[in-house]
């Protein structure tokens, strides 16, 4: 049956009104540190001690991912929780964390060096976002995003990481074509039924650094950039080509790595962007993690919160400096009737205050949104 031109135009204005409107819930209450979780990783070894990265993904098994960016892997004094050395050995690593036996293991150990490692020796990978795929009926595999960087922190280009379940060996590492490095895509990939939203960042070098996001129809297109659409808040569309894509709206910035999550509230669906404000206070003291809501993907993004202030940013070093705080993301696996899992990382601003494993290592908050569940 054909149906009259307005009356599409009228369906499919209706369709988009529709995924654009939603009951949004009361903003987040204040969020407290969740022991249980930073006794996790508060780690003597051998094996891993310390990173910041912090992403996460349940695995199919019921134990959970979590991948790390500059990592520490070797072992800590237990009483002083010392380690050896302020010089960290990877550039990237992944444990597994079991809650049913509260058991932490470091993927590879003993290696110690960073498991995903470019062909050019001198360049490294930090990681994004993974994801568990299933290729075929009962057969798992993990995608991870990397970024690679080089030299004085100039960033060369994105590509994903394969790996197969449950050994978790490198099947591949792809390069993503059709990227510039304008934008580091990656630090979220979000599925909303047969669409993949990927989230990204354009990074000025200041503290104005502003969320965009692209989207796919099929995760065979993941590692062909030509097959995204970018969201374009100008002209209120999709559009091919990444020169198109501009700034979500109703995020005025965030610190580099942010999450962006789909919830259930009143019978439907929202969305959570998770991140820390970096111009209130403004580098070196960002310790606002931060929360928005939007009824779509893309946003416009709303009823920004401060749902925790990080004390640990300005405090003392163990030794001579300062500690740092950034790049708080939602662990939605992990929500319980206390609230939504958060962590945000710790570093410290000079470098030999590392030593102290404590001062470099996520820390975990709880924070309530009554109503809300995964």
């Amino acid at each position: 049956m054909k149906f009259p031109l307005a009356v599409w135009a009228a369906f499919l204005s209706f369709s988009l009104l529709s995924f654009a409107q939603c009951t949004l819930p009361a903003v987040p209450s204040a969020g407290t540190p969740d022991l249980t979780f930073d006794a996790y990783t508060t780690q003597n070894g051998p094996g891993w001690t310390g990173a910041d990265g912090t992403y996460s993904v349940a695995l199919p098994d019921g134990t959970n991912l979590f991948v790390w960016s500059d990592s520490y892997i070797g072992t800590v004094d237990p009483t002083t929780r010392l380690r050896k050395s302020n010089l960290f050995t990877a550039h990237n690593s992944m444990t597994i964390l079991n809650q049913a036996t509260g058991s932490w293991t470091t993927v590879g150990y003993p290696k110690t060096t960073s498991y995903f490692a470019p062909a050019n020796k001198n360049d490294w990978y930090w990681v994004g976002q993974p994801m568990v795929v299933q290729p075929s009926a009962g057969t798992y595999q993990v995608k991870v995003m990397l970024a690679e960087w080089t030299g004085a922190f100039k960033f060369v280009g994105h590509s994903v990481a394969t790996l197969s379940w449950p050994n978790l060996s490198i099947v591949s590492i792809t390069p993503i074509r059709g990227l510039d490095t304008s934008l580091v895509w990656g630090t979220k990939i979000l599925q909303v039924g047969s669409a993949y939203y990927i989230y990204g960042l354009k990074d000025p070098g200041t503290n104005t650094k502003t969320p965009y996001v692209a989207r796919m129809t099929s995760l065979s297109n993941l590692t062909n950039a030509a097959k995204w659409q970018f969201w374009n808040v100008t002209q209120g569309k999709w559009l091919a080509g990444e020169s198109n894509a501009t700034a979500m709206s109703g995020v005025a910035a965030v610190t580099p790595e942010y999450s962006v999550d789909q919830l259930s509230y009143n019978g439907g669906k929202f969305y959570l962007m998770t991140g820390m404000d970096p111009q209130n206070p403004p580098f070196p003291l960002w310790s606002n993690v931060t929360t928005w809501y939007s009824c779509s993907p893309q946003g416009p993004w709303s009823r920004k919160t401060t749902v925790y202030t990080a004390p640990e940013a300005g405090a003392n070093g163990c030794k001579t400096g300062t500690l740092v705080t950034y790049n708080a993301k939602a662990h939605t696996e992990f929500i319980n009737a206390d609230g939504i899992l958060v962590s945000y990382n710790v570093n410290a601003n000079d470098g030999s205050d590392l030593v102290c494993a404590d001062d470099y290592k996520p820390r975990f908050v709880r924070v309530p949104i009554p109503g809300v569940t995964k």
